[in-house]
């Protein structure tokens, strides 16, 4: 029997990974662009698939969802952490805590890798098409965050300084958030990340970057400037009319905490092409592998909130008494009797700053619309 043409919506890693694991059980597969290539959202900037929350290594993970390492994938495991006054901090690791990946254009980007697999499997593209209206047949929304609630703000660099990473923890530079130095064969990223007080992510940032600088000798050579945003609801419908899929960050799949997110993108694709695949309730693999771990990054970014600077150094100091931070990181990031606890509270603080203005009518055909009849079918989270 012939299989049904899915369209793709958005050529992030959720709507990729998707494609790739479509296109590899014999689907006709075409994905649409409105961009010229993949990454142009990105500057070459690197971020991390984080490596703790699971007992599974990210490399595991990613051929569990059909994903082959065609692009930069580093190990990071020593690195520095440094609390509000200043003082470093060094963990003990078993296995690396985050894979260094780089984002954009470039031939050795995450964006590009993902790109090559999936011409690779026979996924066509559409370039420079911007769509407004869901074609017939299956449909996976992939378009990204439509929002800001987390900002970051930073710049890319050349650097002669050896592969490396710091975070810095303290509200005067990124107020509930934290700072952070990537470096990796001779380029680095440096940015802040906010979740609060957006307004003032210039003078922020400055702030940060003086405080990388007293702390890491490092050289700084054609350095540009960046921003970015993430998203996150709990809130976001999963599907519309039995057919279009949301996946993503466009479905408000993001780490909540630090904003990892990375891993909830290709999961969430990866579970659309299995419900397309095995005829299985994509809300309903959603609410068993991505959605209690979001209700507990939740709960973390509340209690988190609650730290401040002194509660970030009593945070660190107990970490650093560690033999292994691995274990006691994957309890904060599973759920818990606790979190659960704590939950209700969390969703009541957080509430997402998406307003989808794109469309705001009822029952329409438009691809980024959630109404319709049954566009909240079987999302109860």
């Amino acid at each position: 029997m012939k299989k049904e043409h899915v369209h793709v919506i958005g050529a992030g890693p959720a709507g990729l990974v998707a494609a790739i694991n479509l296109a590899k059980n014999g689907y006709p597969v075409t994905v649409y662009e409105m961009k010229e290539d993949v990454g142009t959202r990105f500057n070459g900037d690197y971020q991390g698939i984080e490596n703790w929350s699971t007992e599974e290594d990210a490399r595991q993970f990613l051929q569990t969802v059909g994903v082959e390492t065609n692009f930069r994938f580093e190990p990071y495991a020593d690195g520095d952490f440094f609390n509000p006054s200043g003082e470093k901090y060094y963990f003990n690791m078993s296995r690396p805590l985050f894979y260094l990946v780089e984002r954009g254009t470039s031939e050795w980007s995450l964006d590009q890798g993902l790109k090559r697999q999936a011409l690779q499997t026979g996924v066509q593209f559409e370039w420079g098409r911007r769509m407004t209206h869901a074609p017939g047949g299956k449909v996976i929304i992939s378009t990204g965050p439509k929002a800001a609630d987390v900002v970051a703000r930073g710049m890319v660099f050349k650097t002669m300084h050896e592969n490396y990473y710091a975070a810095f923890l303290d509200d005067e530079i990124a107020p509930q958030g934290y700072a952070y130095l990537l470096v990796n064969d001779g380029k680095a990223t440096f940015a802040t990340c906010l979740f609060e007080k957006f307004s003032e992510s210039f003078t922020y940032f400055d702030a940060a970057f003086e405080r990388m600088q007293e702390h890491v000798n490092i050289d700084i050579i054609d350095s540009k400037s960046f921003g970015g945003y993430i998203n996150f609801s709990l809130n976001q419908p999963l599907m519309k009319d039995h057919r279009i899929y949301y996946v993503g960050e466009n479905a408000g799949f993001q780490d909540l905490l630090f904003g990892f997110g990375i891993r909830f993108a290709m999961h969430s694709g990866y579970l659309a092409a299995q419900s397309i695949m095995e005829d299985l309730s994509y809300p309903a693999l959603c609410r068993e592998h991505i959605i209690p771990k979001m209700e507990t990054s939740l709960a973390n970014r509340w209690l988190f909130t609650r730290l401040e600077n002194l509660g970030y150094t009593i945070m660190l100091d107990r970490l650093a008494d560690k033999e292994d931070i691995i274990p006691t990181l994957q309890t904060q990031y599973n759920p818990s009797w606790y979190k659960k606890t704590v939950l209700p509270v969390a969703k009541r603080a957080f509430k997402t700053r998406l307003e989808d203005k794109q469309c705001m009518h009822e029952n329409c055909s438009c691809v980024w619309c959630r109404h319709g009849e049954h566009a909240y079918a079987e999302v109860e989270c």
